[in-house]
């Protein structure tokens, strides 16, 4: 928990998504911010209203956001 991987950031290879509450006290929104500018494929969704523990604060909107996110992509139309 206390260890800063920060450099390790740029290395991640996964599709990330970041799923942040603004009101989240134990860590910082700027935390995320930073996790999506230094991950290469990452997405950050900011819930407003949301504390540290966003999915059981918002659970049917956290549950859509990573539905999403997790859904198999569709094929593309052939025309």
């Amino acid at each position: 928990v206390n260890e800063d991987l920060t450099p390790e950031l740029p290395r991640v290879q996964a599709s990330t998504l970041l799923i942040w509450g603004d009101q989240d006290d134990a860590t910082p929104l700027s935390d995320g911010q930073t996790m999506e500018r230094l991950i290469p494929d990452a997405g950050l969704v900011v819930l407003e209203g949301a504390g540290h523990f966003s999915y059981l604060d918002q659970p049917q909107r956290f549950n859509v956001i990573a539905g999403h996110f997790l859904a198999p992509a569709k094929p593309a139309a052939v025309s």
